[in-house]
């Protein structure tokens, strides 16, 4: 089943027995909608309250979609056609294997194409630009047209045959060159360059995305036949086309796939992969990845905006206390009442979740146009595709509707055990003095529950049974302590065990917290505010002191008046409260932590370079040799690194996914090992992991994201196997991870023995990455620059390692600002309830505030006790949340695995963190503005005159 359809059925029968009511009671639905029409605008605010958290769950799940969406895309630009791509090595024919598929009588198959590849390096001299590296891919266009279901999905429907200098670019080919058809080109090839002119700038779409030029056939074959340097040669290839559309081809992938292998068992060197079924499996995973994180990040914005909903319905309750008692006394049972109020508020939740899943599309689509550059969405400059699920609109406005309804049940309850003399003389409910047996149980069996939950996390390494355990226990020991302690001490007693079990917990714990997922980082975020919330909503007298003492010069007036009603009101306080808090403190975490790593970027860089200073990539049809390179004079080591990308499998993964994969030799050791986050403890030091695996084939070194493509994916351990397999055998060969490494910035995937890249790429491998250590008084950029105008036709792509690791690095921190933003949606929410709240709490209080006023209190003192009590709130909730996401922090980056032996420092960015504190109590206030105003202009007359 669903969780769209377990939301639907948990929704119908919270509304069915309304529905019902409604239609056998057609009263209480008249009731209902005059209470609409006569406070509209009290009506619009507890529907603009109510959507905020539907709109951030619903933007969570549209950003998953887009994101999606946008990587799918992918498959359409540069695949089009192309479903699967059969590539010969080590002498086999491709018109043999051409043969055997079609006499193996394939069904699925809609077409062959054969083609050769290569990489290129183009030159528009007179624009004065280049592209190092491009696929250059050589076809017969004619025949290109017709493959696939329709012309225009292979990008060349409108495309000429070439002349024998002919050239087609793609569109992000000619706008990096600068050129236009017509322009000239020159192509640089094993050790040959040859003048070209641009036919046509295609469209970046199939045929014309799989290859960013494209030119006439034997252009390539010419320049590699001619060749007399060792180079990877044209890679034969050819393409197979499925039945159906561009994306509706994936079902069949496999199974074609399948069939293929077995029409070419018995020829060596014959290697089939299905690419963009693998695209968009990858594209499914990271929508999928996304949506989680910001689901998980967005349940704090989230949680906000629940606590907001329980005081919006909370004080729509309280303030029809009097009308419903009246209701009460003319013969209305409590069925009916409550009823007759869950009417009211259903029609409010009903409408704010309809608006919220609106409003999530769009903050879920903005999101995902700032996030495009970073996951590299957003390659050709424009918008992402606005990709909008059903389901996802489904879930996002029945998980808002439910938290409403539910919250709206559980106040009607509350309603129905009103006594009528107190509420039609809008008397406060007295205090329970006396605790009843059924809650005494009730407590013994929470102590128990929770008890066991949390040593079942211990003895499980269950980081969230271990951290909900004891708050469980704590809470549900109230009506006990309050047996053996007065009120407020047994307050204190399980507000400070909370908080103190939500700091201790990762300090106690270490091994079984840090194996948690991120929603154990939301647990624990509730945890500790929860319990620091429940400490300051305890500790009343304090703030009572500080006002007295402030009272005593004469300037205490307002500001007492201010906390009276916050603190009468403790558990509508503690809900604002916990709405401001929850949000700070992720925030907080999340600023300090993108400090904190932005000031290791330069440690990071130093130790993943192990003495380089430049990483140059080279074209592989036209390379450079390590003894080349060490002749030049501003060059002190270089090591040489063959680089590529291969299929590999995990026991994690349901198929195979394509990653980058890298050997070395001993020459990357001459200046230090890269540094590790760790290693085999059979190795005595990073270095000596790397040398394992020089000396053993069966062992890789890889980093921490290594075939990590979603939340769910597993992040890979010491010891954990993979295996990759041998294209010209079809032999799976399985590899140890003997040390992981930082995020892959560098992009070089697993670092394996060159025997497995022999196995891979076989006559294709050819050394085309290069680590270079600049010689001493020789500046990094410079080098690069030069050796990158040097070495021009050799396809050069020379970066510092500082500028590789910034731009890596900003990636990270562009995500986590990303995360930041999304919580913003959190803030909204916290200032918008307190406004919300703020003009509630003005109609509520009009007696009182008319009778302050006819006693003779100036509109100045009004206004200033109304935005006394915000500021307290906002202060409070932005201490709590800050002091608590600096703790937390400190703990992440100290005892988590994920920064491995060297966690970055703890760097707290003061004047930024004030400013992200500083604007949610400024906005408070001015959220506060109105009704404070508002509630300073009441007249004494009208207010105590008036009934409703």
């Amino acid at each position: 089943m669903t969780a769209a359809t377990v939301l639907a059925a948990l929704v119908a029968l919270l509304l069915l027995p309304l529905a019902v009511t409604a239609l056998r009671q057609r009263t209480l639905v008249t009731m209902a909608m005059r209470n609409i029409r006569r406070r509209r605008g009290e009506a619009a605010l507890v529907v603009a309250g109510a959507l905020l958290g539907t709109a951030i769950i619903t933007s969570a799940f549209v950003l998953g979609d887009v994101v999606e969406g946008s990587f799918s895309d992918a498959a359409r630009t540069q695949y089009g056609p192309v479903d699967i791509v059969v590539t010969t090595a080590g002498g086999a024919d491709i018109t043999d294997v051409g043969k055997a598929v079609e006499a193996a009588g394939i069904d699925g198959i809609d077409g062959l194409l054969t083609t050769t590849t290569s990489t290129g390096t183009l030159e528009a001299p007179q624009h004065d630009a280049a592209v190092p590296q491009v696929t250059v891919m050589e076809l017969d266009v004619a025949a290109a047209r017709g493959f696939g279901a329709h012309p225009a999905i292979t990008g060349l429907d409108t495309s000429e045959p070439l002349a024998a200098d002919g050239i087609i670019v793609n569109r992000r080919t000619a706008e990096q060159l600068g050129v236009q058809a017509g322009d000239s080109l020159r192509l640089h090839a094993y050790d040959a360059t040859v003048d070209l002119r641009i036919s046509q700038v295609a469209a970046e779409v199939g045929l014309a995305g799989y290859a960013g030029a494209i030119v006439a056939p034997d252009t390539l074959g010419n320049l590699a036949e001619a060749s007399a340097i060792v180079a990877a040669p044209p890679s034969t290839q050819m393409l197979i086309s499925l039945d159906g559309a561009v994306f509706d081809t994936r079902d069949l992938s496999d199974g074609v796939g399948t069939d293929l292998r077995e029409a070419v068992a018995g020829m060596a060197g014959v290697q089939i992969d299905a690419p963009k079924a693998t695209m968009l499996d990858y594209a499914e995973s990271q929508g999928a990845g996304l949506t989680q994180i910001f689901t998980m990040i967005g349940s704090f914005s989230v949680m906000a905006g629940i606590l907001l909903l329980i005081n919006l319905f909370v004080m729509l309750a309280e303030e029809r206390k009097t009308e419903l008692g009246m209701l009460r006394a003319v013969g209305f049972t409590r069925r009916r009442l409550t009823r007759a109020f869950a009417i009211e508020a259903s029609l409010y939740a009903v409408v704010a979740a309809a608006a919220g899943a609106a409003a999530g599309i769009g903050i879920g689509w903005l999101v995902a146009v700032m996030a495009g550059p970073i996951f590299g969405t957003a390659g050709q400059g424009g918008a992402p595709p606005l990709v909008i699920e059903p389901v996802s609109l489904a879930i996002g406005a029945g998980t808002g509707l439910l938290i409403s309804l539910l919250t709206i049940w559980a106040t009607s309850l509350r309603i129905a055990r009103l006594n009528i003399i107190r509420a039609i003389r809008d008397l406060p409910e007295p205090k329970i003095t006396k605790v009843r047996k059924r809650t005494l149980v009730l407590g013994a069996v929470g102590i128990l529950a929770g008890a066991a939950v949390g040593f079942a996390g211990y003895l499980g390494d269950n980081a969230i049974a271990l951290s909900l355990g004891v708050p469980v226990a704590a809470f549900s020991a109230s009506p006990l302590l309050r047996r053996l302690l007065p009120e407020r001490p047994a307050r204190l007693v399980i507000a400070g065990t909370v908080l103190g079990w939500g700091l201790a917990v990762y300090p106690l714990f270490p091994d079984v917290m840090a194996a948690g997922d991120m929603m154990v980082f939301v647990v624990q975020g509730v945890v500790l505010t929860a319990g620091a919330v429940s400490l300051a909503s305890s500790i009343d007298r304090v703030w009572a002191f500080t006002i007295d003492r402030l009272a005593r010069g004469g300037r205490g007036l307002a500001p007492r008046l201010g906390i009276a009603y916050p603190l009468a009101r403790r558990f509508r306080t503690s809900m604002l409260l916990g709405m401001f808090s929850l949000v700070i403190f992720t925030v907080t975490i999340m600023t300090v932590m993108s400090a904190s790593i932005a000031g290791n970027t330069d440690a990071t860089v130093e130790r993943v370079a192990a003495g380089f200073d430049v990483v140059l990539d080279t074209n592989p049809a036209n390379p450079v040799t390590v003894a080349a390179l060490a002749e030049r004079p501003d060059v002190a080591a270089v090591a040489g690194l063959i680089h590529g990308v291969a299929t590999f499998d995990a026991a994690h993964l349901d198929v195979g996914r394509s990653w980058p994969v890298t050997s070395f030799d001993a020459d990357l050791l001459e200046q230090g090992a890269p540094g590790l986050f760790r290693h085999d403890p059979v190795h005595a030091s990073d270095e000596a992991a790397y040398r394992a695996v020089l000396d053993d084939p069966s062992l890789a070194i890889v980093p921490e994201d290594f075939l990590v493509a979603g939340l769910d994916d597993a992040v890979p351990a010491i010891g954990d196997t993979f295996s990759f397999v041998d294209p010209a055998t079809g032999r799976s060969s399985e590899l140890t991870i003997a040390g992981v490494g930082e995020a892959d910035w560098l992009g070089n995937g697993a670092l394996v023995n060159g025997e497995v890249t022999e196995a891979l790429f076989g006559d294709q491998q050819v050394s085309d990455r290069f680590y270079i250590a600049a010689a001493d008084g020789a500046d990094a950029a410079a080098l690069a620059a030069a050796v990158n105008a040097d070495l021009l036709a050799h396809g050069a792509d020379a970066r510092t390692f500082t500028t590789m690791g910034t731009a890596g690095t900003g990636e990270m921190l562009g995500f986590i600002a990303l995360l930041r933003g999304f919580l913003g949606l959190g803030l909204l929410v916290g200032i918008a309830g307190l406004g919300v709240v703020m003009v509630r709490a003005v109609r509520e209080r009009r007696h009182e505030i008319g009778m302050l006023r006819a006693m003779g209190f100036r509109t100045g003192i009004v206004r200033a006790a109304m935005l006394s009590e915000s500021g307290l709130i906002a202060v409070q909730g932005t201490v709590i949340g800050a002091v608590l996401g600096l703790l937390t922090t400190r703990q992440l980056l100290s005892g988590s695995d994920s920064f491995g032996d060297v966690p970055p420092p703890f760097v707290v960015p003061w004047v930024g963190l004030l400013v992200i504190l500083g604007l949610p109590l400024v906005a408070s206030l001015a959220a506060t503005a109105w009704p404070a105003s508002r509630a300073a202009a009441i007249k004494p007359a009208v207010a105590l005159r008036a009934a409703d």
